[in-house]
C-alpha cells in the first residue's frame, strides 16, 4: 500500500535539525500529505510559543517544497502525549520522529514516546538520527531479514520507501540451522521484493556468537554505505508492559541512518 499521509512529531528533545528537512523531502518524494504535530504541556505558556515556532518552520518548509500539509498542537500533560500521538498515528500510514535523546528524564520521555508508537499505534515508525544529513531517496537501503513476523511486517510497511532506493540489500545472518530461512536463505524474500520492481540483492552474514546483533547490523550499514535501515521492532515483556528489546534499544541509541521499524 502506498504512503498517502504521514505524521511528523516535533519537539526540542529529538533531532529537529535533521528531522525537518528529511521529513518534508520524504513527503514530497512519496507524494503524500504531511501532518505536523507538536506537544504543548498543559498550562504552560512558553512551550506553546516554542511549539508554534516549530509548526511555523514546518509550514514554511512545506510551502517551499510545495507539499500538502497541516499542523496540530497537542495540548496535554507530558505523560499523556505519547498516548495521544499514538492514537493520531493510527489514522496515517507512517510516523516520523527524531532520534530520542539519551540524557536524563528527557531521554526517558522520548524513549517512552517511541515505545508507545512502535508497540501500540499499529503503524510503522521512521526514526531520523541526530547526526548527518539523511537522504529521503536512499541510494542503498538494507533490510534485516530473519523471516520473523515483525521483520515481515516492517518490510511490507517499508516497500513505498524502498521503492525510492537505487538498491535494496537483504541482510541474512546465517548459521548451521536454517529451519526458518530454508535452504537458500533470503532468496524467497528477494524474489518477493523484485516482483515489486525493486533492485534487490541478498547478503548472507555468518552469525558470530561473540558479536551482538545490533553491532552486526550497524557495521554492515556502515560498510555498505546504507541510507536507510528496515527492521522489525523487538521487545521483551516485563510486568505486562512492552519494553524495547536489546537489539532495538541499541539501534535507536547508536543509529547513524534513518531506521524504519514496525511491530
Amino acid at each position: 500500500m502506498a504512503i498517502k499521509d504521514l505524521i511528523i512529531s516535533f519537539d526540542s528533545l529529538t533531532a529537529p535539525d535533521a528531522q525537518l528537512p528529511y521529513a518534508v523531502e520524504a513527503t514530497e518524494a512519496l507524494g503524500a500529505h504531511a501532518i505536523g504535530v507538536a506537544h504543548v504541556p498543559a498550562g504552560e505558556t512558553a512551550p506553546r510559543a516554542e511549539a508554534q515556532r516549530a509548526m511555523d518552520r514546518f509550514a514554511s518548509a512545506g510551502d517551499q517544497r510545495g507539499i500538502s500539509w497541516e499542523t496540530r498542537l497537542a495540548t496535554c500533560a507530558t505523560g499523556k502525549f505519547a498516548e495521544q500521538l499514538s492514537v493520531q498515528a493510527r489514522h496515517a500510514d507512517l510516523t516520523i520522529i527524531g532520534q530520542p535523546s539519551s540524557e536524563g528524564a528527557n531521554g526517558k520521555h522520548q524513549t517512552a514516546l517511541y515505545e508507545e508508537l512502535l508497540f501500540h499505534s499499529g503503524r510503522p515508525v521512521l526514526v531520523v538520527p541526530w547526526a548527518g544529513h539523511p537522504k529521503p531517496k536512499p541510494r542503498t537501503a538494507i533490510v534485516a531479514w530473519d523471516a520473523s513476523s515483525t521483520a515481515a511486517r516492517a518490510l511490507a510497511d517499508a516497500v513505498p520507501l524502498l521503492s525510492l532506493a537505487e538498491k535494496v540489500i537483504v541482510l541474512v545472518a546465517t548459521d548451521d540451522q536454517q529451519s526458518d530461512l530454508g535452504t537458500d536463505p533470503g532468496a524467497d524474500i528477494a524474489h518477493h521484493l523484485a516482483r515489486h520492481g525493486l533492485n534487490v540483492e541478498v547478503r548472507r552474514i555468518p552469525l558470530d556468537p561473540d558479536t551482538p546483533t545490533a553491532d552486526l547490523l550497524l557495521s554492515q550499514s556502515a560498510d555498505l554505505g546504507a541510507d536507510l535501515m528496515v527492521m522489525g521492532g523487538y521487545h521483551h515483556s516485563r510486568m505486562r508492559e512492552l519494553l524495547l528489546g536489546g537489539v532495538t534499544r541499541t539501534i535507536i541509541k547508536t543509529m547513524t541512518v534513518p531506521v524504519l521499524m514496525s511491530h
